[in-house]
This record gives structure tokens, C-alpha cells and sequence, in this order.
């Protein structure tokens, strides 16, 4: 009897260790290491895409987390010519759809970021992508490092394509 309770004293003890620890995919998501690291990490995101960008545009129109780019990101851009998602417009034509500026009503393509998935306290990810007609779009991961200070994307994965 002093066994079986000896046993079951250990087993509830190992249970309960057990169940306190997260599963390595199940961790609390790290934090931005900085204040300023999250707005450097969208810009980063955006002038990649902006400089990546091989179809012509008249205006690029920016969605972060399914919203307008605030004006603080949007003005640590210039001299691009971004504006907030808002200021673009999904024209359907007739067998397609395109993206145009509202004011201009030129071509432009809509680039857009999720939320921040940090990594590290020097890498993050960030699934984002653009849309610039029915027949134009794309989006994927982008690979963000902290080098030299400044944050860059490494890579981009795509992961929808039409």
C-alpha cells in the first residue's frame, strides 16, 4: 500500500510538471524588441515590395492588418508615392478587375501586411502581398533581419500566385 501511494504521489507530481510546460510550437510569442522595431519592420516590408515591384504603377496604396497604413508609416516613405489603402479602388471591368488610385484614376497596385511574428530579437516574419488586378496578384512570408541596424528583407516566400 505505501507503493501505491508513493507511486501515485510521484505520478500526480510528473502530471502536473508535464502539463505546465508549453509544447515548443505552443511558446508565448516573442515581442518586438523595440517600440520603434514594429513600424521599422512594416517599412522594410513595403520598400521591398515597392522595389520589387516590375509592373507599372502610378501610386502604391498600403493595408497593414487589414487597414489603412497610418500616417507615421506612410510619411517614413517618401519619396515613394504611398498612400493609404483606402485611396485605392477595385474597378471591375469587364471580364477582369484592376486597381486604380481614386483621385488619379491611374494604375496602382495595393501592397498589404499582417501582423509581426518575431523570431528573434533581430528576425521576424510577416505574411503580406499585393493585388494590382483580377489576373495580378500574389502573397507569401517575408523573411525580415536586423542588419547593421536596419531592417531588411531576406526573402520572400510565395505562396499564392494567379
Amino acid at each position: 500500500m505505501k507503493f501505491l501511494s508513493l507511486a501515485l504521489i510521484v505520478l500526480t507530481g510528473f502530471v502536473g510538471y508535464v502539463a505546465g510546460q508549453a509544447p515548443a510550437d505552443q511558446q508565448p510569442p516573442l515581442q518586438a524588441p523595440d517600440p520603434g522595431a514594429t513600424d521599422a519592420v512594416y517599412a522594410a516590408v513595403v520598400r521591398y515590395q515597392v522595389a520589387n515591384w516590375q509592373i507599372g504603377a502610378d501610386s502604391y496604396c498600403i493595408e497593414i492588418k487589414g487597414g489603412d497604413a497610418d500616417e507615421k508609416l506612410l510619411h517614413s516613405l517618401k519619396p515613394l508615392t504611398v498612400k493609404p489603402a483606402s485611396e485605392c479602388l477595385k474597378v471591375k471591368k469587364k471580364f477582369d478587375m484592376v486597381v486604380i488610385d481614386k483621385h488619379s484614376k491611374k494604375k496602382s497596385v495595393l501592397f498589404g501586411a499582417s501582423d509581426i511574428r518575431w523570431t528573434s530579437e533581430t528576425t521576424a516574419e510577416v505574411e503580406g502581398g499585393y493585388l494590382c488586378g483580377s489576373q495580378c496578384m500574389a502573397g507569401g512570408v517575408y523573411h525580415v533581419a536586423k542588419d547593421e541596424g536596419q531592417w531588411k528583407v531576406t526573402k520572400f516566400d510565395v505562396y499564392i500566385r494567379d
